[in-house]
């Protein structure tokens, strides 16, 4: 406790405590579990929550038409940082908190990072969920999935989903196009730029209009076109992914590219028992992906994409199978790697699987902060599934 009453005079921030034998040599002797060093014990502090007023619901549509709920409160200081937003993720986590404008509530940083609603002490209910969508003004309505409860913009028109879609096509683990925030899209949008997807790849057509506009200039411009030229040769999964198809990560991308011997002629033409063939492909996803395929404006887009763009030749992915059949999650912030992206990619290379949720499927879950009280720690308590540090992680591989 003494430590704990230190932590905000700090001059670093601090998550938890790790007590180890001061005799290094000692230490070492004890060895270590397959999960954790016998020589040490890490205690975690428990989240920092702050206490604040729910000033309102904001609506937020996504590219797949469900609009998000999130919570907007007075700001508050929560891991160094002021606070004032927080995503409630769907209708269901809205409906159990209860809320209300004005309601008094408690908030932290799941995994230090990630803004959440903890309690709402007031618990007064006010909330009315909107009939419409607040980009379109056209319908929404609730669907219930599987016992969750989220709203949906019915609109296939809603401009909304056409800029999210655009802007998640052209995201790092997609198509990867430098240049294109989601206010400049929208300009392009707004401009009779861009239309479809394909449109992308022949706004040198534009060159006069897109270099007058504002924040833009020749050098610019350039910028853009080079980014949009090297994005021609692309790998078939982050295109797949950059394709916006309902429950296809890239995770899974790459798993049915893998499966289908990256053959995409074949993978859209996929039935829904070839799908769920592949291990971690269930219905709902199998369905979702060959609807998808079987529209017809898709097929349209997706034959003009293809005048565009080609796919890279795929080299042996498998650096060393040693991880082939293990499924992992990854969460949290990393120190052994770049980022999240290429622990995932180290994983995938020696024949693991990684995906987004912990389940009964689920091998191992990869989290430094291995004492957090995160849903995604507690689902693999629950389910007896270890929880693995970097390190713990790249014991495993010895």
């Amino acid at each position: 406790m003494d430590y704990a009453n230190k932590i905000p005079d700090n001059d670093f921030p601090s998550d938890g405590l790790v007590l180890i034998f001061e005799d290094v040599d000692y230490g070492r002797s004890l060895g270590r579990t397959s999960k954790f060093p016998r020589d040490s014990i890490a205690f975690k502090w428990a989240d920092e929550l702050a206490t604040t007023h729910l000033q309102y619901i904001e609506w937020s549509p996504s590219r797949t038409g469900l609009i998000n709920p999130v919570a907007v409160f007075e700001p508050v200081e929560l891991e160094g940082t002021s606070v004032s937003r927080a995503s409630l993720h769907n209708v269901s986590i809205l409906e159990a908190l209860a809320l209300g404008e004005g309601d008094e509530i408690t908030v932290y940083k799941a995994n230090m990072i990630i803004p959440q609603v903890a309690e709402n002490l007031t618990r007064s209910g006010k909330i009315v969920i909107p009939n419409t969508c607040p980009a379109c003004l056209g319908e929404a309505e609730i669907k219930d999935l599987n016992g969750v409860r989220s709203l949906y913009c019915t609109n296939p028109l809603c401009k909304a989903k056409k800029s999210k879609l655009f802007s998640h096509f052209v995201s790092r683990n997609a198509m990867n196009i430098d240049g294109l925030s989601e206010a400049t899209l929208d300009k392009f949008i707004q401009g009779g730029f861009l239309d479809n997807l394909y449109d992308l790849y022949r706004l040198d057509r534009y060159k006069d209009e897109i270099v007058v506009m504002e924040g833009f200039g020749e050098k610019s411009y350039v910028n853009l076109i080079n980014s949009i030229e090297t994005s021609r040769n692309c790998q078939l999964p982050g295109f797949i992914y950059s394709l916006g198809i309902l429950n296809i990560g890239l995770s899974n991308a790459k798993v049915i590219c893998k499966r289908f011997n990256y053959d995409f002629d074949q993978i859209r033409q996929l039935t829904v028992e070839d799908l769920m063939s592949v291990d971690g492909i269930g219905d709902v996803i199998a369905e979702n992906f060959t609807k998808y395929f079987a529209n017809p404006e898709n097929k349209a887009i997706i034959e003009e994409l293809l005048k565009e763009i080609y796919f890279a030749p795929v080299a042996n992915q498998e650096e060393n199978p040693v991880l082939e059949g293990k499924v992992f999650v990854v969460t949290g912030s990393v120190e052994k790697f770049a980022n999240r992206d290429e622990l995932k990619d180290f994983i995938e290379k020696r024949g693991g699987k990684t995906t987004n949720s912990v389940t009964s499927k689920t091998h191992y879950l990869i989290n430094n902060d291995v004492l957090s009280n995160s849903s995604k720690n507690k689902k693999a308590k629950e389910l007896g599934i270890p929880i693995l540090s970097e390190d713990d992680f790249l014991g495993l591989l010895d």
